[in-house]
């Protein structure tokens, strides 16, 4: 490790949810929403985590979250807040020990000296699955905070007009545009076709995926991509077949356990067309990048009494994966790799004081996956630049933006 962090900054993908959507016949639905509820978590979870974090968003969204009429659809459940639960865990046990003098803590309590020490700040998309994996990250990171006592720390959803943290939400009409320039090129338009014989095998078992109203976001093969390999991964999560939720169909299952990798890798290889675009990875890295870099770069100047920045953003695999892309991550720039964010995913950035000289280039920014370092730009092993050399990423990344938005 070494150096003593002045600064953390928390990327997080929410937690195991279930599917964004029935893909079943329709003779499965009923049967296939009330498979789901079963997975879902009681309100009074929901409840004991809104009484110790509250909600606060802001009145640009009307008070409902973009989910919140699809249950039980796109919903966190009880298997995603154990996992956010155990993520928040891990960021305390790192980060606590900056909270020891002589070896205790300060006040004789954990919890209380950490909020003592961090400021802790959360900002969550304006989705319900997001807000809770928030709130549940923070119930690991603040520990045993006692039953129907609010923590102080409350989980912010921004005005839609200038969050960060979804660029498709935040202006779905100009990153449609991008989006399309992208998938208009010649070069995708052929390679998507050859994917069109895995989608028709993909619908034929899952029926839904040729339903209208799923955005398929261009290209020959016709079909969201994301949502069928959200059937694989839902289900492999709950341990349940691919083909149906109970009689069991030897030789369909079979079939369906092949297409599960090869979607994948499509999907994973659409994304790398969009996010190698420079006008859409600067719409969607550039906000988020640029917010945390002015950040980086005012915290050597907070006085010594004062807490130290702890910034939790809870928001989804698209967001990670174009930061990655952003920061020239090598697990996302290999073309042989088929990397997604799994549940849970967290991407830090620590900012680093490695020796006790109040200048500029006493500070390090560290970066880390999932708690492991990560090679950049093909060369920094560890994740760990200069601010400076943080500083240039981000500018390159913006400088991409050259498409204007309409007024």
């Amino acid at each position: 490790q070494g150096g003593s962090v002045e600064g953390v900054w928390v990327f997080h993908r929410h937690g195991d949810r279930t599917p964004s959507r029935p893909l079943c016949g329709e003779d499965m639905i009923e049967e296939e929403a009330a498979f789901w509820r079963t997975k879902l978590p009681s309100l009074d979870s929901s409840d004991r985590l809104n009484d110790k974090f509250s909600i606060d968003v802001h009145e640009s969204h009307n008070e409902e979250f973009l989910d919140a009429k699809r249950e039980p659809y796109g919903y966190l459940t009880r298997i995603g807040m154990q996992q956010m639960l155990k993520v928040g865990e891990k960021y305390h046990l790192r980060h606590c020990a900056r909270n020891r003098v002589a070896g205790s803590f300060a006040g004789g309590n954990e919890n209380t000296a950490f909020l003592e020490q961090w400021d802790v700040s959360v900002f969550s998309t304006n989705y319900l699955r997001t807000v809770m994996s928030a709130q549940c990250f923070l119930d690991g990171l603040l520990g045993n905070i006692e039953e129907g006592v609010d923590s102080g720390v409350s989980v912010k959803v921004r005005p839609r007009s200038n969050d960060t943290l979804n660029a498709f939400d935040r202006d779905p009409e100009f990153m449609l545009g991008l989006v399309t320039d992208v998938v208009e090129s010649d070069y995708f338009q052929a390679q998507d076709a050859i994917a069109a014989p895995l989608a028709a095998k993909l619908a034929h078992y899952l029926p839904g995926l040729l339903k209208k109203g799923h955005r398929a976001h261009g290209g020959p093969s016709g079909i969201n991509w994301i949502h069928a390999t959200d059937h694989f991964v839902c289900r492999a999560a709950h341990g349940t077949k691919f083909t149906s939720l109970d009689a069991h169909d030897g030789v369909a299952e079979a079939e369906m356990q092949e297409l599960a990798l090869p979607s994948l890798a499509h999907l994973s290889w659409r994304f790398r067309q969009w996010y190698t675009s420079p006008p859409l990875l600067a719409a969607i890295g550039a906000p988020p990048l640029r917010e945390i870099e002015l950040q980086l770069k005012a915290t050597p100047s907070v006085p010594a009494y004062e807490r130290r920045p702890f910034t939790i953003y809870s928001c989804h695999d698209v967001t990670i994966l174009a930061l990655l892309y952003a920061i020239g991550a090598n697990i996302v720039l290999d073309e042989a790799s088929h990397f997604w964010p799994a549940y849970a995913t967290t991407l830090a950035f620590e900012l680093v004081k490695v020796d006790n000289r109040d200048l500029s280039d006493s500070y390090i920014v560290r970066i880390l996956l999932n708690g492991e370092p990560i090679t950049v730009n093909s060369q920094r092993i560890g994740g760990m630049l200069s601010m400076a050399e943080f500083s240039s990423i981000v500018d390159k990344v913006e400088s991409g933006a050259t498409r204007k938005k309409r007024d």
